[in-house]
């Protein structure tokens, strides 16, 4: 039976989890040759679902907060590598949609699905309400850190302005 878990408990397995996390990408990123932002776009893409709404070039710009030209640039690096395809939008001739194109056997895919796969057998160990609990503490957490992120970036202006 486990003992009752203190805040400090959660907090280091928290820690813990960052530290696992960044041991992952590392490893993704090294092992694939690709860089962060190539990374969550292909995550993001081997996560979407056959009804999922298609994914286009302008999607990916917004998910990454960058400029359409740097969307275009990582689309063709990961185009030229064989990771991703582009077809056209069904029903629009001048938009495309972009698809992963993985093999499923691939260690890339493993790689890459590394998190997700973990996240989803833990989180399979948890009952309905047990994983509400959880998902609501980790919405809290990231609530917590955009908002002092945006705080912090606030303060910051104000005083390069003084």
């Amino acid at each position: 039976m486990r003992h009752s878990a203190t805040a400090d408990d959660v907090v280091k397995a928290l820690n813990d989890l960052t530290d696992s996390g960044i041991a992952s990408e590392r490893a993704a990123l090294s092992s694939l040759g690709i860089g962060p932002n190539d990374a969550k776009v292909l995550r993001f893409l081997l996560q979407r679902g056959a009804d999922d709404e298609p994914v286009t070039p302008r999607m990916l710009a917004s998910m990454l907060g960058i400029s359409s030209a740097a969307t275009t640039a990582l689309i063709d690096r990961l185009a030229e590598a064989g990771w991703v395809e582009r077809e056209p939008y069904p029903g629009d001739r001048r938009s495309i949609v972009v698809r992963e194109k993985i093999d499923p056997d691939s260690p890339a895919r493993r790689i890459l699905s590394v998190r997700r796969a973990s996240a989803v057998a833990a989180a399979a160990r948890l009952g309905p309400a047990e994983r509400r609990i959880v998902a609501d503490f980790l919405d809290d957490i990231a609530r917590g850190e955009r908002e002092d992120i945006d705080e912090l970036a606030v303060d910051d202006r104000q005083s390069r302005a003084s």
